[in-house]
């Protein structure tokens, strides 16, 4: 359809736009979340900046480790909240009530037990990682009932679609307590237990604000509603979010291992920088997953959303990549400070690695949507750069040659068989 000049109006322009923005994805308060979003990453790259400059190289190293613990302890709660969202939203089509009580408590039951096994651990994990305390490790293990606490009840607003109070909880809490939190007690002299701490603290507030905007589940029907799921969907996702998140953090947690403090700091504060190249794609893919789940993405609506995920993914990826490639020791001194500058000539590779892993992490989501095992691909890259780095890591710039290498494997190995399913299917289904 046509549209004459006098359709361009500044007016109907901006009616046009506020139009898609409340419907479709964006709707019912979908638009929020995302900007929540937007804002936990930015708070949650602000929080390293401000904490990689008080702690300096040598703790830093440490702090990046266990953060690298905590994102993998992430994609089990990850799977438990799509799990409870697609309870839920069964519950709501059926028009039935339903009560969250049960299963919060056995999460947070579950929560406890997971608590106690990595407490347990926690011995050993200070020995593999040259901590010198296992409190840290004792905090990080404090963290997880109140993670999966807050995993469920997340998936439970967002399966009735209450975004708001989801984007309220996250943003406050996960950005601004723990980056206003981790600034005061690292500089109160807490260190890297400082830093945890805070993050518990902003767990703590999200979860009590979940139960706030929740409260009706727990005082109405409390004998209603048990979650069911199927396992194999279950599985499948916990184990591909699980190999591309140990993918993305695999060469941290190694360098703490085989550098020195000063020099496996250095390594984190650099991979950090270059995970600025995939914040959009992993923006990007939050918001296209249910298009591409809808119907195993056969439909048009979700064809045009890969095509335009992917398009967008490459474009702002590689934009934000050569853009530190070309300025490697300004971007880290700025970002930084001048201590880590003497690392900056490995943030070209390790920022083109992250493209290749943001669009892995999109072919990652097409394949789940199939439910189809290719979604298990990164751990192919994680096993080849746990052998390589152990064979090769004479210094930061072999490694960082290994993560661009793996990952640039990986990728094509997900994403040959992803788009030759999508060119097939777009000729069968104009």
């Amino acid at each position: 359809m046509r549209h004459s000049l006098s359709d361009l109006t500044p007016t109907r322009v901006t009616a046009a736009v506020r139009t898609q923005l409340k419907s479709g994805i964006f709707g019912r308060g979908a638009m929020s979340y995302l900007v929540a979003f937007a804002g936990i990453s930015v708070a949650s790259f602000v929080f390293h900046l401000v904490v990689s400059r008080l702690l300096g190289p040598t703790h830093y190293g440490v702090m990046g480790a266990l953060l690298g613990i905590i994102s993998l302890l992430t994609v089990p709660l990850g799977a438990v909240q799509i799990a409870v969202t697609q309870a839920v939203v069964d519950k709501e089509v059926a028009g039935q009530s339903f009560s969250m009580v049960r299963v919060t408590w056995r999460s947070f039951l579950a929560g406890c037990v997971a608590m106690v096994v990595l407490a347990g651990f926690a011995p050993l994990i200070d020995a593999f990682l040259h901590i010198g305390s296992p409190l840290p490790i004792f905090l990080v293990a404090a963290w997880i009932p109140l993670a999966t606490v807050s995993a469920v009840l997340q998936g439970s607003l967002i399966g009735e679609y209450r975004f708001r109070p989801v984007a309220f909880a996250s943003f406050v809490g996960i950005g601004l307590i723990r980056l206003i939190l981790g600034d005061v007690m690292v500089s109160a002299g807490f260190g890297v237990s400082g830093a945890v701490a805070a993050t518990i603290f902003a767990q703590a507030f999200t979860m009590l604000s979940l139960l706030f905007s929740a409260r009706h589940e727990f005082l109405g029907h409390r004998h209603a509603s048990v979650v069911r799921t199927k396992m194999r969907d279950t599985v499948l996702s916990v184990a591909a979010l699980a190999g591309y998140t140990t993918l993305i953090g695999v060469d941290t947690f190694l360098a703490q291992h085989f550098f020195s403090s000063s020099q496996a700091g250095k390594y984190a504060a650099v991979a950090v920088a270059a995970h600025i190249a995939f914040f959009i794609p992993a923006a990007l893919v939050t918001v296209a997953f249910p298009h591409l789940a809808d119907g195993k993405g056969t439909n048009e609506s979700s064809r045009r959303i890969f095509r335009q995920t992917l398009r967008v993914s490459v474009a702002l990826g590689v934009l934000a990549a050569a853009v530190m490639t070309v300025l490697p020791a300004l971007t880290i001194r700025i970002l930084f400070g001048a201590k880590y500058a003497g690392a900056a000539s490995i943030l070209g590779q390790l920022s083109f690695a992250s493209v290749a892993v943001g669009l892995l992490i999109l072919f990652v989501y097409l394949h789940l949507a199939r439910r189809s095992v290719m979604a298990l691909t990164p751990w192919i890259g994680v096993v080849l750069a746990v052998v390589l780095i152990s064979l090769f890591h004479h210094s930061s710039e072999s490694v960082a040659l290994i993560m661009l290498i793996v990952s640039l494997v990986t990728m094509v190995v997900a994403g040959v068989p992803a788009l030759r399913w999508r060119i097939e299917h777009d000729e069968l289904v104009p």
